[in-house]
């Protein structure tokens, strides 16, 4: 079986995006390169001397459990908001863009929670686009966000690890627990920083900034995220002879069931061991798998969580993330 295609752009874009999974400085990088880019929907509120001479000793650490985010490029300093259309005549190419990562919503034995879904931006802006992804919806259809188109107004940078967020008449009038997760989630990865984020409502004529509506950080990841997530493929990729797997997830003896089925019928199954599971995060799992032998068509990669007591010994269940890919 051959592929017309060297490789599918999002694959290649999350790949590289996670390269690097231990920044360091990579966020005082960032900031330094986007140091003159400025944007309608960014403002710094009243602050001290104090408070920015702290902010600008902030390191980038690896956050979030231990389990960090992949480094985005915020692009050029020339970077537009990330509400704003492209040019009619951009033709964005592969160096253009970048894998944003952006946190949705799914069903899991335990009710809903978090998974974590990488899309392409042509020249994202560093946090903007994040929450952009979440006004606009994922791509995998087992995922939703809480969030409606136009629910965010302005943002700040990040000052001591705490950001400032203004919401608009568009957001949803009571803010669930998971909804402020989402956000606090996905603005953590783009500034792979654990942020504190301070979510304000509209602000009035007379007001530079609106009432305080909640405070948040993030969750445990086992409380909020689920415990198994694909990275990669992507929904809906074309595939060559093998298929790439990539993923999170917290499994008993870091088992990642796999299967492959075409119309629920299993044609492939075996299983991919994460580099751990005794801490209270996910690790990643990677693999391949060779799908040379299969007829093309459109399959359904299934990956799930392993519990070999059917629950009967007070496990969480199973958990399940799916993607649909095409071999031609």
């Amino acid at each position: 079986m051959t592929r017309d295609n060297s490789e599918d752009q999002l694959s290649f874009l999350i790949r590289d995006a996670v390269s690097d999974v231990e920044p360091t400085d990579r966020l005082s990088d960032l900031r330094a390169r986007t140091a003159t880019t400025s944007s309608s929907r960014r403002w710094w509120p009243a602050a001290g001397g104090a408070v920015l001479a702290a902010a600008a000793a902030v390191t980038a650490i690896a956050v979030l459990g231990n389990d960090p985010a992949p480094t985005v490029d915020p692009g050029p300093a020339t970077t537009p908001s990330a509400t704003d259309p492209a040019p009619s005549d951009a033709t964005p190419t592969e160096n253009d863009q970048q894998a944003v990562p952006a946190y949705f919503v799914g069903d899991t034995p335990q009710g809903p929670r978090l998974y974590r879904e990488f899309q392409p931006v042509s020249s994202p802006t560093l946090g903007l686009t994040g929450l952009s992804l979440l006004e606009s919806g994922p791509l995998d259809p087992d995922y939703t966000s809480l969030w409606p188109s136009g629910s965010f107004g302005d943002i700040s940078d990040p000052v001591a690890g705490v950001v400032y967020l203004e919401l608009t008449d568009a957001a949803p009038s009571e803010l669930s627990d998971l909804a402020l997760q989402q956000v606090v989630y996905t603005l953590s990865a783009a500034f792979q920083e654990s942020l504190q984020v301070d979510v304000h409502g509209p602000s009035g004529p007379r007001d530079d900034i609106g009432p305080l509506l909640a405070t948040v950080t993030p969750a445990p990841q086992l409380e909020v995220l689920s415990l198994v997530n694909l990275s990669d493929p992507s929904e809906g990729q074309v595939v060559g002879d093998t298929l790439s797997v990539s993923g999170r997830a917290n499994s008993f003896e870091a088992n990642v069931l796999w299967t492959i089925e075409q119309d629920d019928v299993v044609v492939d199954q075996d299983f991919f061991t994460a580099e751990g599971y005794m801490a209270e995060r996910l690790f990643p799992f990677s693999g391949e798998i060779d799908v040379s032998s299969l007829d093309p068509g459109t399959y359904t990669l299934i990956v799930e969580t392993d519990d070999p007591s059917g629950g009967a010994e007070g496990g969480s269940g199973v958990f399940s993330d799916t993607r649909t890919f095409v071999l031609e």
